[in-house]
């Protein structure tokens, strides 16, 4: 077989003739993102070919470049070096902490907290001779006696009884939960035992994660990190078209599961506990990630008639999903309501009013920004839902020198009358990287607001900018290493296409309910981006409606989780509002495309935000 090497880092591996290098890259260990999910389209896996013999598909990306998700390995020796991934950035994460306090309190579950894993102290009958009953009878009887149903004991829990009755003299503490009519047995344990909690949302770009205490209902830590599955695709259609084998589904899987398992590992040391403490979970995402984390075919989301395998995840515990924590803790995931409204937006939903309106309240709004858009319109008696494509750019992502939200990146800049460099604001005050999604928003509002681009995103002669490869080009900063970043007529216009997906579903689904901007109450923002969005900013691109009380919730999904945690309640209300809301498809919508493409312009075409 043919062996692969791979620069800067010098790692090599024996791989097949046809072997794609992405696959290669992985079986010897190395980094590389593939953020259109290996459609060859994004030009961010560009590889140098330094030797050797490689088969590309499609012509070279340039001469002695090719592109790495295109190519694959040929007969003999080959050495490539790969581009530098994202590993060791360190993200700008929405606080836990400051996104409970943005829920209205009445929202947020009160009183002792009521967890899906219940448990109830028994004392066990000693074994008696010529009895005839087992352990098993004994403790079964006193379940059946003190619970009125019969228990599922797991194998697990069966191999320590034994020993347990013995130690305790039958005086037991045993935890439980309840699958329907079924009563399963988690723990059976000679001590009461403090009980431990993990909330968690699965996001395409970020996983964050609350550890709790289920006593209480107190934090015991937080935290978030890059999901691992960004190399394979930057949105969740790049992660669905990557996901075309069973053994990527196993990767995308694996690398999930490793990013929650590494925060569990954070969490558990900084608490002190073992993660087998943790009993219960409760998980939020949106349709395609809770796909990928339980293994499942996510194709038929994006194929018409986008019917995803599940809705309502069946509640299994943490050990057949492959979580590290006590493994016949139950996991309860919170139900999507659409191919693209997923269960992180319902999850959402817990934090704000618009399930409970009533006649004397005006219409609401929730929005959640991120790779993909979703918003919820609630009045007194109807939840309208839909979902947008608004891409990558509000990541960072379709814009050339574009970044995440981490140390380095660029997040707002302030022009002087004439158009120069005023002021930079860089996250953690460290050396410039590049641009990020709330970075290119200040940046495209500020142009606009100093005459230096036009309503549709072109540079105006006022500008008088240098090119950048025959393009128009804004110069912004240079990296450490001399390298220029720039913001182009090209990255304008992709920051514009996906501002208009979201303006322009705000229009659709209020013109479904025969309303405009002015009639809403309030409208609420959620997601980690909206917590850092400059409303100036916002509303000079035309993103955000013209609302007076616009509230951002951070990481809305994260604090629902949390909800459905601690509270029977939280989960039952999860589970009526999954049945009340109406999807809406915008592509069936004749009008979503006309509003779209009003919404391509600055700020768009039927309101002004200018200052």
């Amino acid at each position: 077989m043919p062996q692969v090497t791979f620069l800067p880092s010098g790692k090599t591996v024996d791989v097949p003739p046809g072997t794609l290098l992405p696959d290669a890259a992985r079986a010897a260990g190395v980094s590389v993102e593939l953020p259109c999910g290996g459609k060859g389209v994004c030009g961010r896996c560009l590889v140098r070919v330094e030797s050797g013999a490689a088969v590309s598909e499609g012509p070279p990306a340039r001469e002695g470049f090719a592109l790495a998700c295109r190519t694959r390995a040929g007969d003999g020796p080959l050495t490539v070096e790969m581009c530098a991934g994202h590993a060791g950035e360190i993200g700008q994460f929405s606080g836990f902490a400051e996104d409970m306090r943005a829920v209205e309190p009445e929202l947020m579950p009160s009183g002792v907290p009521t967890p899906l894993t219940e448990r109830v102290s028994l004392t066990v009958p000693e074994p008696k001779a010529g009895d005839g009953l087992s352990d098993l009878d004994r403790v079964s009887r006193a379940l059946s006696a003190a619970l009125g149903d019969t228990a599922e004991v797991p194998l697990e829990v069966l191999a320590e009884l034994p020993e347990v009755l013995r130690q305790s003299g039958g005086e037991t503490e045993i935890s439980y939960w309840r699958d329907g009519a079924r009563l399963r047995v988690a723990e059976i344990s000679a001590e009461r035992k403090k009980r431990w909690g993990l909330a968690a949302d699965i996001g395409t770009t970020t996983v964050a994660a609350h550890l709790t205490d289920l006593d209480t209902g107190a934090a015991a830590a937080s935290r978030a990190a890059y999901n691992a599955q960004i190399e394979c695709g930057l949105d969740v259609i790049s992660r669905i078209h990557y996901a075309s084998t069973a053994a990527r589904r196993r990767e995308l899987r694996d690398r999930v599961l490793g990013t929650l398992s590494g925060l569990i590992g954070e969490m558990t040391a900084e608490a002190g506990i073992s993660a087998g403490d943790i009993v219960s979970v409760s998980l939020a995402g949106n349709t395609t990630m809770i796909h990928l984390l339980l293994g499942i075919v996510p194709e038929y989301i994006r194929l018409e008639p986008y019917t995803p395998a599940v809705f309502e995840v069946p509640l299994y515990t943490a050990g057949e999903l492959g979580l590290p924590v006590c493994p016949r803790a139950p996991v309860w995931t919170a139900p999507a309501v659409g191919s693209y409204v997923g269960g992180d937006v319902l999850s959402g939903l817990l934090c704000t009013r618009l399930e409970s309106l009533g006649p004397g309240d005006g219409p609401m709004l929730l929005i959640d920004l991120g790779t993909n858009g979703e918003l919820v319109l609630g009045g007194e008696d109807f939840l309208l839902a839909c979902a947008c494509s608004a891409g990558p750019a509000f990541e960072g992502g379709g814009i050339r020198h574009g970044c995440r939200a981490s140390e380095g990146a660029i997040e707002r800049v302030e022009l002087d009358g004439q158009g120069n460099i005023l002021a930079l604001s860089v996250i953690g005050d460290a050396p410039v990287t590049g641009l990020c999604g709330s970075g290119a928003i200040s940046l495209t509002a500020e142009l606009f607001r100093n005459g230096l681009i036009d309503a549709a995103g072109h540079f105006t002669p006022e500008a008088g900018r240098v090119t950048e490869d025959g393009h128009k080009a804004f110069p912004v900063a240079v990296r450490e290493d001399g390298t220029p970043i720039t913001f182009s007529e090209t990255d304008i216009g992709n920051l514009l296409r996906a501002k208009a997906a979201v303006f322009s579903a705000c229009q659709t689904l209020l013109g479904m309910a025969g309303l405009e901007f002015g009639d809403l109450e309030r409208v609420y923002v959620a997601g980690g981006f909206g917590r850092y969005l400059d409303l100036r900013d916002a509303a000079a691109i035309g993103l955000l409606p013209p609302v007076n009380d616009l509230r951002f919730l951070g990481n809305a999904s994260l604090t629902g989780a949390y909800m459905t945690l601690v509270s029977r309640q939280a989960r039952e209300r999860a589970a009526a509002l999954s049945g009340r809301i109406t999807y809406i498809d915008l592509s069936a919508e004749p009008g979503y495309m006309d509003q779209y493409t009003a919404a391509l312009f600055l700020p768009h075409t039927t309101l002004s935000f200018r200052d």
